[in-house]
């Protein structure tokens, strides 16, 4: 999945990505920040591009729009694709050991970004 998104990434079309807010309170790490920069990395951990964040939200799962979905530009870039592949995957991700409960309720971060570099 590392390589697709990547690829995403380069061609300009993800703008966006979602992570669980309570991930980063169980991991102890700091929220994301406007102006960070990231490298994006492919499925082998090499840099395929560099990024900045542009806007910051924290907001219920069930609170992301159409809008969020087409940033992410995953799949067929609508928001029923996006809440069923989101769901998908933090329910398998974070299972109740990681002690992290996902809910539709649960709060997420979206960050925006802009590619810098490719």
């Amino acid at each position: 999945m590392a390589d697709e998104l990547a690829a995403l990434v380069v061609a300009g079309h993800k703008q966006g990505t979602t992570s669980l807010y309570q991930a980063y309170e169980v991991e102890n790490e700091p929220l994301p920040k406007v102006g960070d920069i990231c490298v994006i990395l492919d499925g082998k951990g090499r840099p395929t591009s560099v990024v900045i964040n542009t806007a910051i939200e924290i907001l219920p799962f069930n609170d992301v729009t159409a809008h969020h979905a087409l940033l992410e530009s995953e799949g067929d870039r609508t928001l029923a694709y996006w809440r069923r592949a989101h769901i998908d995957f933090f329910t398998h991700a974070y299972t109740p050991e990681s002690g992290i409960k996902f809910t539709l309720a649960s709060l997420v971060v979206f960050e925006t970004f802009q590619l810098l570099y490719k």
